[in-house]
């Protein structure tokens, strides 16, 4: 018989990985809630999320031994039961009511299986180099390749800019993904809903990791500062398979040169995601960067160059 309990913390993913830490594929999370402490009028409170889990104590499902980590292996999914739903799926249903009840009995989520392996995966990946195929739409005469974003599940793509940029950025790539994304934000600028990861903390790991259990690529928007968790110097921690910059082209050349150079101290851009392209009189202006554009405006761009 199923057996229920509550467990509370900072974050959805946090809670998902502390679950298959210790029950392995035998926890599902049914009912997630998102929950405020504090604060006056929602300003400075303090959000943790509640969830109901549900474990499976059917001795034909998993062993004790199965249950320590390293031990485990996939239990067969029961009959009738509801196929996993995403991370995002629950905290998109968190933000939106206070009671994140799934209706009926949709929302079952499974715990994906073998993450170590999983990781390992990620790890060989980064040890052969970026892929040079940068699935950009074929050139034409004398023409560099449109770069387009990555659709292969567990891709890590990072979106670098000022301010809000990269995740509006990022929200634009997410509509025209057909199997969608996984999204998070690091650096200066939070989302209420999204979950926030520090460039070189193992939590980028096991984001990747979800990211290709649900058949999906990672997006992280990483708006930049000077603060040390937001420098651009995070870059150098990563390996990923595509790195954009994010540009307003309205902004002056000289300012959005002087970024981009400390930017390729660290890391290869692979494309340019262009703002404003309607609000200069001059928006080729990017051209001069000598990174192909693959981006305009929120939508997939026509042309490697403005």
């Amino acid at each position: 018989m199923p057996t229920q309990f509550q467990l509370r913390g900072h974050s959805l993913e946090s809670l998902r990985w502390q679950l298959f830490e210790k029950y392995g594929a035998a926890a599902r999370i049914v009912r997630a809630e998102r929950i405020q402490t504090g604060g006056l009028f929602g300003i400075g409170a303090t959000t943790s999320f509640e969830v109901v889990v549900e474990v499976d104590t059917d001795p034909a499902s998993h062993t004790a031994s199965g249950e320590k980590r390293g031990l485990r292996s996939a239990a067969p999914t029961r009959r009738g039961a509801i196929p996993r739903r995403s991370l995002s799926d629950l905290l998109a249903e968190a933000d939106r009511a206070d009671d994140a009840r799934p209706s009926g009995s949709d929302g079952v989520m499974e715990i994906k299986p073998d993450f170590d392996v999983v990781l390992r995966k990620i790890a060989a990946d980064e040890a052969h180099g970026p892929d040079t195929d940068s699935q950009g739409v074929a050139p034409g005469h004398g023409e560099m390749a449109i770069p387009r974003p990555s659709t292969m599940p567990g891709d890590l793509i990072v979106l670098v800019g000022l301010r809000d940029q990269p995740l509006n950025t990022a929200w634009s790539m997410l509509s025209h993904l057909q199997n969608g994304a996984e999204l998070l934000t690091a650096g200066d600028y939070r989302s209420n809903g999204l979950s926030h990861v520090f460039l070189d903390s193992i939590e980028v790991k096991k984001a990747q990791a979800m990211a290709l259990g649900d058949g999906k690529p990672l997006l992280i928007a990483f708006s930049f500062g000077q603060r040390g968790s937001s420098n651009l110097s995070m870059l150098a921690s990563l390996r990923p398979k595509q790195l954009w910059l994010v540009v307003d082209a309205a902004h002056k050349p000289d300012d959005t040169q002087s970024w981009v150079r400390r930017a390729c101290r660290y890391s290869v851009p692979d494309a340019l995601a262009v703002l404003g392209a309607t609000d200069t009189a001059t928006p080729e202006s990017v051209n001069a960067l000598k990174v192909p554009v693959g981006w305009v405006d929120g939508r997939p761009a026509t042309s490697s160059e403005l």
